[in-house]
């Protein structure tokens, strides 16, 4: 009985390392597995990172196209008051939209969260924004900003071209084109710069209102 109670003994210690070692492979293979797959969702993210620029200059290509053929048709033989107007509409949306791409990368997302748990109207969509905050920004600021301003451009020599239409002396084209180009430019980055101040000191106010806006166009409830 002696002999029997010895290996018992000896086998208890051998069995208990055993599990301990089963305990720390499954402790391995799960952080194994969890850096897999932290390492897909990343080559997923930067996938989708890498099409942007493709995407961006696509949306670019068509959008800037359309505007210019838009206004040239529209400018084409306008009147002042005409090509005065469009100026300023354009110079607005431009001033909008870098607002909005400002509001977009300088918000917080946790008021946001809170009334997206409440079902507030525009919540959802305000979060989507922000969590996609540089893409938002990249089609605000850059896409349709330097668009606007191109078109901006073609206003202005609009507004000149008509400005000029009975005049003769060429020292006085030179100063009127010059100077309605520089009052144009003057205005787009004046009101930028008073858009992009009042975009971060306002941030979640003028990201929600667009939301609120948007969310009349979709389904969200």
């Amino acid at each position: 009985m002696k002999d029997d109670s010895v290996p018992r003994q000896q086998d208890a210690p051998q069995n208990g390392d055993a599990a301990e070692q089963q305990n720390e492979q499954q402790l391995v293979t799960a952080e194994k597995s969890k850096t897999v797959e932290a390492k897909t969702k990343s080559n997923k993210k930067k996938k989708k990172h890498n099409t942007w620029p493709v995407k961006a200059f696509i949306m670019s290509l068509t959008l800037s196209f359309c505007v210019n053929a838009g206004s040239e048709v529209a400018l084409s033989g306008a009147q002042l008051w005409l090509a005065i107007l469009l100026t300023l509409i354009i110079i607005a949306i431009g001033v909008g939209f870098d607002m909005v791409g400002t509001a977009t990368m300088s918000c917080e997302l946790g008021p946001f969260l809170a009334m997206a748990s409440r079902k507030v109207k525009g919540a959802k969509l305000a979060v989507k924004l922000s969590k996609n905050a540089d893409a938002v920004s990249s089609v605000c600021c850059d896409v349709v900003g330097d668009i606007c301003g191109v078109v901006s451009g073609v206003c202005a020599a609009a507004i000149a071209g008509t400005l000029l239409k009975n005049a003769t002396d060429e020292n006085l084209n030179f100063w009127i084109s010059v100077l309605v180009s520089a009052v144009v430019s003057t205005a787009t980055i004046t009101f930028k710069a008073l858009g992009k101040n009042l975009a971060v000191s306002k941030a979640n106010n003028i990201l929600f209102g667009v939301c609120r806006v948007l969310s009349i166009f979709s389904k969200e409830k």
